[in-house]
């Protein structure tokens, strides 16, 4: 066959048909090379009619490269066909041949790998189309592979870098992201809202900034999609046209109702049934996790929710401590990791969920690690994120080592929530004044709390400073006023703190200096009123009187009877009381020891 018709069937001669010969000669050994290989030569002898020589000269490629990539000698660089596809292009050479050329090279166009081959090779390398979109020739490797997800802005750079239409590839890059979410689990209206994310440059995390909650936000990290509703506004912003929005709506509601009726065991709704059923706060619960911030409680709020996860409140630690046995844990944490396990394909498909799933269950964090295994956080990552291999009996150390430290943080819970459950009733016998008000502030929620209370049940002398000075021991109140804060609190055994206020009281008055009958009417003073002033309208004088006497016998000097028995009638102590006769024994000693001082004096 001849590559082009003899012009009015006239014979060809000299060169022309030594040429012509040349030319079918490489057809026939053509026939038995690689495709590649052979479309090259088809196009040079058939479609340009050029012998080997001819084109190496006007292509400006080397003689023997064309002859080693006709013969199949080996695969062509990116440069040298690249300079073959530009030189055939002006020459008249039809589309269709050029393509099928781009095919044989680097595969059909059906996929974002076999675009981005297209594209090192019109840049002439990958380092080229790397340097030229202004990311690594690694990374540009990475994305080639499939091994990272290829984000439209990036596209637009690379195709810009090299002269091509970015709108030709958006419905195959478009195609190619909806099919990656929909193989990794999404349903396929949040994938196509995704991709509408991504096309528009917008982080599914900045939703909130379009409309989105962070309620229906947590809830779309899990797969579960809300109502149209909740995504309609920011639908509306990421669209391009009316018809495209009125699609994903459609999607969106059809997929709706197929999740609808699945949500029955949620992990979240169980726990707070389990939590309603052992009358816990979600402040209590938040307490005993240990949840710092301004609002710990609401960490709780969004794991009931939303089945949020929380390093602080984790599973298996909230499991051990609102299920009643071993059966409800074992099912409580099985609806956790079917859930979780659709939180983490969606990031990472390859990540080896099994480990992730038993290190998250105990609230293990990477720092963790190398206390726990040995390997430090990147070396486990890597193990973790499947890019290490990892043998079978590794794995099972890896598993035993994470359920051994997981079970240790269980049981410290387990210890902490009775330790807690001990002091929740220590408030009802305290030992001390500090230890009441400690207790009853911590019962409260702060000694703000404590004060308001106290203050709305008709309590005098209460304010937070003093409640901070005697929960710290530096303040030692009245017994009167201690009994008043128990009574309102509904304190019922007083015994020791009694006994232990008596002793500081006597040991406080002791050290400054008083007498025992000067200490005596003191407690009883302070048993009965909250200070000398309140103490004295009892009394049928005004309180300068009160504290006349009360100078005289603090200073020790000689007092008539009459005095001690009108404060004792004050604080209800009659005749036949033993303190009556106690102060009686201690005034009369008193009074001894003053005239036999008195006596001494005027005889010297």
């Amino acid at each position: 066959m001849l590559c082009r018709a003899t012009p009015n069937g006239q014979h060809l001669t000299g060169h022309a048909l030594r040429n012509e010969n040349l030319r079918r000669r490489s057809l026939a050994r053509s026939a038995s090379a690689p495709p590649l290989a052979r479309a090259v030569v088809e196009i040079r002898a058939c479609t340009l009619g050029m012998t080997r020589l001819e084109l190496a000269r006007r292509s400006g490629i080397g003689r023997g490269t064309l002859r080693d990539l006709e013969l199949g000698v080996h695969r062509p660089t990116r440069q040298t066909l690249q300079r073959f596809i530009e030189f055939c292009g002006p020459q008249g050479v039809p589309d269709d041949k050029i393509g099928q050329l781009l095919d044989l090279y680097t595969g059909p166009c059906e996929s974002l790998e076999h675009l981005i081959s297209r594209l090192e090779l019109r840049a002439g390398s990958a380092r080229e189309l790397a340097r030229r979109a202004g990311i690594s020739a690694s990374t540009l490797w990475e994305y080639r592979r499939g091994n990272f997800p290829l984000s439209w802005s990036l596209l637009v750079k690379l195709c810009q870098a090299v002269g091509h239409d970015p709108d030709a590839v958006e419905p195959l890059w478009h195609a190619c992201q909806r099919t990656r979410l929909v193989a990794r689990g999404y349903p396929q209206a949040w994938a196509e809202f995704c991709v509408w994310c991504d096309r528009g440059d917008v982080a599914v995390s900045r939703l909130t900034r379009l409309g989105v909650t962070s309620a229906s936000l947590r809830r779309l990290r899990y797969l579960e999609l809300p109502p149209w509703s909740a995504v309609a506004q920011a639908a509306r912003k990421l669209c391009r046209h009316d018809d495209e929005l009125k699609r994903l709506r459609e999607l969106w509601n059809r997929d709706v109702a197929a999740q609808r009726g699945n949500q029955k065991d949620e992990f979240g709704l169980e726990l707070r049934r389990l939590r309603l059923r052992r009358g816990l706060r979600r402040r209590e619960l938040a307490d005993l996790f240990g949840v710092g911030g301004k609002k710990p409680a609401r960490i709780i709020k969004y794991i009931e929710e939303d089945g949020y996860y929380s390093v602080r409140a984790f599973p298996a630690g909230l499991a051990a401590v609102l299920a009643d046995n071993q059966d409800d844990r074992q099912r409580l944490l099985a609806l956790w990791r079917r859930r979780r396990a659709q939180f983490i394909c969606r990031r990472r498909p390859e990540t080896r969920g099994e480990l992730r799933l038993l290190r998250e269950v105990y609230g293990l964090t990477l720092d963790d690690v190398p206390e726990v295994l040995g390997y430090t956080s990147l070396e486990y990552q890597r193990i973790e994120r499947g890019v290490e291999s990892l043998s079978e009996t590794a794995g099972q150390r890896i598993s035993e080592a994470f359920e051994r430290a997981g079970q240790q943080r269980v049981a410290a819970l387990l210890a902490r929530r009775d330790s807690r459950l001990r002091d929740a009733t220590a408030w009802r016998s305290p030992a001390s004044a500090a230890e009441l008000v400690t207790l009853l502030s911590r019962r409260e929620g702060g000694l703000a709390p404590l004060a308001r209370q106290l203050k709305q049940a008709g309590c005098r002398g209460v304010s937070v400073p003093r409640l901070r000075a005697i929960a710290r021991g530096t303040d030692l109140p009245a017994w009167f006023w201690l009994r008043e804060v128990a009574r309102t609190m509904k304190v019922t055994d007083l015994d020791r703190l009694r006994e232990d206020w008596q002793l500081r009281q006597r040991e406080l008055l002791q050290r400054g200096g008083l007498p025992p009958l000067a200490v005596e009417l003191r407690m009883i003073i302070a048993e009965t009123a909250n200070s000398v002033r309140e103490f004295s309208h009892r009394l049928p004088f005004n309180y300068s009187v009160l504290v006349r006497d009360l100078g005289r016998i603090d200073r020790g000097r000689p007092i008539g009877w009459f005095h001690v028995e009108r404060l004792l009638d004050a604080a209800g102590l009659g005749t036949q009381h033993d303190r009556w006769q106690e102060l009686r024994i201690l005034w009369c000693t008193a009074e001894n020891q003053l005239r036999r001082s008195t006596n001494g004096r005027v005889a010297g």
